[in-house]
């Protein structure tokens, strides 16, 4: 499935590269960011989940194999799941462009004033050991 992006700035549309899919991507043009609508981002997750599943369904499989006393298969299925879990993010990203498609929104990034990150700073944390006020 064609992956095509439309700036939500400057209306320009273009191909998205497969290799270099992205959760928040740059337009070329005018460099407006634009992240996941909800709906691509929660089919992310879903193929994130299928993705770790299928991973424990092969660990699992290779630890059965080792009741035979055949440690090689378990080392090796392990090894195959760590080397596939270093790439899993990009590669379920990809899944998800060509199972659904990708769709993009505008993205602005909050940005906190000095003033506000010291207002947030000096607030008292709440949790289990403060202070009582009578």
């Amino acid at each position: 499935m064609k992956n095509t992006v439309k700036c939500y700035r400057c209306g320009k549309e273009y191909d998205l590269n497969p290799r270099k899919v992205k959760e928040v991507i740059s337009c070329s043009h005018c460099h407006q960011q634009m992240k996941f609508t909800k709906k691509t981002a929660t089919r992310f997750q879903i193929v994130r989940y299928l993705f770790v599943l299928v991973i424990c369904i092969i660990i699992a499989f290779g630890i059965n194999l080792v009741s035979n006393d055949n440690y090689l298969v378990l080392l090796a299925t392990l090894a195959v799941a760590m080397g596939v879990s270093l790439y899993a993010d990009q590669l379920c990203l990809n899944l998800t462009g060509m199972i659904f498609g990708l769709e993009y929104e505008e993205y602005h990034e909050e940005k906190k004033t000095k003033k506000e990150i010291r207002k947030e700073r000096s607030k008292p944390k709440k949790g289990l050991f403060r202070k009582k006020e009578d």
